[in-house]
């Protein structure tokens, strides 16, 4: 896996802080918003809307900037790259919904809950998703599209008692959640209704729905 030099770091840090003072007002806070994402609780993903861009970034003005952040000792916090989500209702012809920062490789999102030494993690698809279960209270991480879960990753989920799979319920979930038990075979696979996936089940069904399906409720998680 590529690393980022320190110079992207310091550059993709920068960027981090510019957009997240920029989201609170703007069409991004209104989105997250009305994917039941909002309070002082969100900051601390720092999420940002691209209003004023900085060099190289023209192309996402008025994305939403989903930064990966990453805590070391000595070092404190960095940011190893950036993704970012288109918020207009079009077809994406031109472009993805989703845009990696350029020369990014593929990284695993919130690995900040992997340093809490908790003895369960939840996995999702999508980085929204992640957010979505970290605010129920799910120590969770999100793995950036159905097709980008790396055999490698594995490593990162030794030694915890429970690993769950939060599969989206539809044929990719489905796919995701297999692709994944293929080098976590200790794995459980819970699945969303039909359809729906993490953040849209807390939405419509409340946070119980999840934390039921995952056994939460009754004493058997």
């Amino acid at each position: 896996m590529q690393k980022p030099s320190n110079t992207q770091k310091s550059f993709l840090t920068e960027a981090t802080s510019r957009y997240h003072q920029s989201l609170k007002g703007s069409p991004a806070s209104e989105y997250l918003a009305s994917r039941g994402l909002s309070g002082d609780e969100l900051k601390r993903f720092r999420l940002g809307v691209v209003d004023d861009p900085l060099p190289g970034h023209d192309m996402y003005r008025g994305f939403l900037a989903i930064p990966y952040l990453r805590w070391s000792p000595g070092q404190g916090w960095s940011v190893i790259t950036m993704r970012f989500r288109c918020l207009e209702n079009h077809d994406h012809n031109n472009h993805g919904k989703y845009m990696a920062h350029p020369g990014s490789s593929i990284h695993i999102y919130n690995t900040l809950s992997v340093q809490r030494n908790n003895n369960e993690i939840s996995i999702c698809e999508g980085e929204l998703d992640a957010v979505s279960a970290e605010l129920i209270g799910l120590p969770s991480v999100g793995i950036p599209g159905r097709e980008n879960w790396k055999p490698h990753f594995h490593r990162m989920f030794k030694g915890y008692e429970r690993v769950y799979i939060l599969a989206d319920g539809d044929q990719a979930g489905k796919d995701f959640a297999f692709d994944v038990m293929k080098t976590l075979p200790k794995g459980r696979i819970i699945n969303m209704p039909e359809g729906e996936d993490v953040n849209y089940t807390i939405q419509k069904f409340g946070a119980n729905s999840v934390l039921k399906r995952m056994g939460k409720l009754n004493g058997l998680g």
